[in-house]
């Protein structure tokens, strides 16, 4: 029996020894580190700077643009010209250069409100960049938060069943003494060692399985993957629920996602008005100056300069292109209506999984005040079976169920508690206050 005892015991230091580091981290100090390092805010956060960058008055069109030209050409050309009065002129391979150059201010003075639109679209458009980075981080700190819990939750079940072990190898012990005293039955013995080894097998998986928690807690805090974690806290501390309006209305005007959702219907206007810009006539000025020059062997004139001011007025109106106009914009329209509705959607799942949420925090809370009850109602029939275990007044197969009851009313509760906290969790990203209740 120690032979196994020892093997078991030994692939289970292997197990828990397998990671690199440990530290002890608190829950605020895993989120903060997640919210520096992980992938994908800093993703997120260059992209929200590129829509920074790109929200500028000269991208919506408002500042007219400055261009400045100039060129040289040269031919050489044999040239033959007779003119009316008879006289001729020829030339071999006659140089004609042209010198110009300008520079020409242009602006657009109206363009059907395309500008005003487009402004205000790159400014929506920035805004929705600050808030996909708003939301990911809430979504990030949720998601750390519930991983730590879980891996809380995962630890609470090793630990139980580490008890479960103990009283496993306890009846194990006592059926081995029996059975070299000639007093107990090896059916009896056969079956309290089939049961410890049972209980181990399951303690086992339960390290692997917090191994694997540990890891994808790793990735979300673009950690070292091998890396293990000493939680601070060794309870669910249960946050109080607020009232259902009151959490509604936090929902109304903190949720990421209905507000991403609100942003992206007002995009959708601003495309609707660019689409009707171009029923309006377009008008640009523009003004400047020019230098030209040219010489020719050949020609009545030898060179010619001109310099001086250009400025003028440009207005263009299209008349018909097709319907092309008319199918931009009705698209557009099409399009703010499915924001719309998005936006209605989005609101009204929100409000139905909060309402679940909340019921069902009200009564998971109520089944663990009953959970309670049932571990102290078992753990006095556990010590009582125990004694009558060591007095040999029953069996090992009584004891086992005894066992097994105790085992499961505590599981029920880590499992309640556990459950009650991930409503919190998800309860406090819904209403937009993660942040400010993990952090």
């Amino acid at each position: 029996m120690k032979q196994i005892i020892n093997k078991i015991l030994l692939i289970a230091i292997f197990l828990m020894g397998g990671s690199t580091m440990v530290s002890a981290q608190s829950l605020e100090e895993l989120i903060n580190l997640a919210i520096e390092q992980n992938y994908d805010i800093k993703i997120l956060k260059n992209e929200a700077a590129v829509a920074a960058n790109n929200n500028t008055k000269g991208n919506a069109g408002k500042l007219p643009t400055i261009d400045l030209s100039g060129g040289v050409t040269s031919s050489f050309n044999s040239t033959k010209q007779k003119f009316s009065d008879g006289t001729e002129r020829t030339g071999n391979f006659a140089n004609n250069t042209n010198i110009n150059s300008s520079i020409l201010l242009n602006w657009t003075a109206f363009d059907g409100f395309r500008v005003q639109a487009r402004k205000e679209q790159l400014e929506l458009l920035e805004q929705l960049s600050d808030m996909d980075v708003k939301f990911y981080v809430e979504q990030t700190v949720s998601d750390v938060t519930m991983a730590y819990y879980q891996l809380l939750y995962e630890k609470q079940l090793l630990a139980n069943f580490q008890e479960s072990l103990s009283i496993s190898a306890f009846r194990l012990s006592i059926a081995q003494k029996r059975k070299d005293v000639g007093g107990g039955k090896a059916v009896d013995y056969g079956q309290a060692l089939v049961d410890y080894q049972t209980d181990s097998i399951r303690l086992l998986g339960q390290l692997n399985t917090i191994q694997s928690l540990e890891i994808e807690l790793n990735r979300l805090l673009n950690n070292d993957l091998e890396h293990s974690f000493e939680l601070t806290e060794s309870d669910f501390s249960i946050q109080p629920l607020p009232s259902k309006d009151t959490l509604l209305t936090a929902i109304k005007n903190n949720n990421k996602q209905l507000q991403q959702e609100r942003l992206l219907e007002l995009i959708s206007e601003t495309t609707q008005r660019l689409a009707k810009a171009d029923r309006y006539p377009k008008i640009d000025l523009f003004g400047g100056a020019q230098y030209t020059h040219s010489f020719s062997e050949v020609g009545l004139v030898e060179s010619s300069r001109n310099i001086g001011p250009l400025f003028g007025l440009n207005i263009s109106f299209n008349l018909y292109n097709g319907g092309e106009t008319k199918r931009l914009i009705e698209n557009a329209d099409i399009y703010r209506e499915s924001a719309q509705l998005s936006r209605e959607q989005v609101n009204h799942n929100i409000d139905a999984n909060v309402l679940d949420l909340y019921h069902q925090y009200v009564s998971v809370s109520s089944r663990i005040a009953l959970a309670n009850n049932n571990i102290e109602a078992m753990k006095k029939v556990y010590e009582t079976t125990s004694e009558q275990l060591k007095q040999g007044a029953i069996n090992g197969f009584d004891f086992r169920t005894t066992q097994l009851s105790l085992l499961n009313t505590e599981l029920t509760l880590i499992q309640l508690q556990f459950a009650l906290k991930a409503i919190e969790i998800n309860i406090n990203r819904l209403s937009g206050s993660a942040i400010a209740a993990y952090l």
